[in-house]
């Protein structure tokens, strides 16, 4: 590649050599505190119009992230039982390490992406904030719908699936909620937390709907909580997202 004056561009400049499929890593910290969720995670955090074309969707904190977290900070009866915590398309892990930060007798925590960018991420946001308990995380790629009983055989099933803003196309919600079953422990009290942004602009079959008819087809149910009623949220929610962020808790259904 050649610039309009015929000079190469210069490879060491961080904007030219992370160009493309690799993403843009500009990383700087946040702190994010919600009760007893003190955590400092590393991810790409501002960027102009033109720089969010080049970084990956899970490099980034989304609001839904934080709603996520901020109700398991305020609610950590949700998974203080657990003693195996996943989460699922985990970008730069925040959900996921509050809940490991609130619930220290999860044994087992593994982070998953289907990035490797991304998990190399999550494994500096690891290191960073859980440096004498590195032996309790695992950070493991996971496609939805692609060889998830190898994945489960592996890593096992989960008390707690953690989920935030994974529902960005309609075709992979159905994916989301199969591999959800896939690996969701069989106790009553097994639950996935689901935050998620819906960005239909159609009044009917929004994404809602779709998760709906998803979780029935694999006899799961879900209650959705209103995270409005949540402290300090408007801190920490862009305010262009509130009307459409949505949580829920899906769990098996009854019998």
């Amino acid at each position: 590649m050649t610039a309009k004056d015929g000079k190469k561009p210069d490879t060491k400049d961080p904007w030219t050599s992370n160009l493309g499929k690799i993403g843009l890593q500009r990383y700087t910290v946040e702190e994010i505190a919600a009760r007893d969720v003190h955590l400092k995670i590393q991810a790409v955090h501002d960027l102009n119009i033109e720089e969010a074309h080049h970084i990956l969707t899970g490099q980034r904190i989304w609001s839904a992230a934080k709603v996520l977290t901020l109700y398991l900070a305020e609610h950590p009866d949700v998974v203080d039982f657990a003693g195996s915590v996943l989460e699922l398309g985990a970008g730069p892990g925040l959900p996921g390490l509050a809940a490991a930060q609130i619930c220290r007798k999860a044994e087992k925590v593994v982070m998953s992406d289907n990035k490797d960018l991304v998990l190399k991420l999550l494994r500096k946001n690891i290191d960073k904030n859980f440096p004498k308990e590195r032996e309790r995380f695992q950070c493991a790629h996971l496609q939805w719908g692609d060889d998830v009983t190898s994945f489960r055989e592996r890593h096992g099933r989960f008390d707690v699936i953690l989920g935030a803003d994974l529902a960005y196309f309609r075709p992979d919600i159905p994916l989301l909620i199969d591999t959800t079953k896939e690996l969701l422990s069989e106790k009553p009290s097994a639950v996935f937390v689901l935050a998620y942004k819906d960005r239909t602009r159609k009044k009917t079959h929004n994404f809602e709907w779709e998760i709906y008819q998803a979780a029935k087809r694999c006899g799961l149910e879900w209650n959705e909580v209103d995270w409005r009623v949540l402290p300090r949220w408007d801190e920490m929610v862009d305010p262009c997202d509130v009307k459409n962020l949505h949580l829920l808790l899906i769990k098996h259904r009854a019998t």
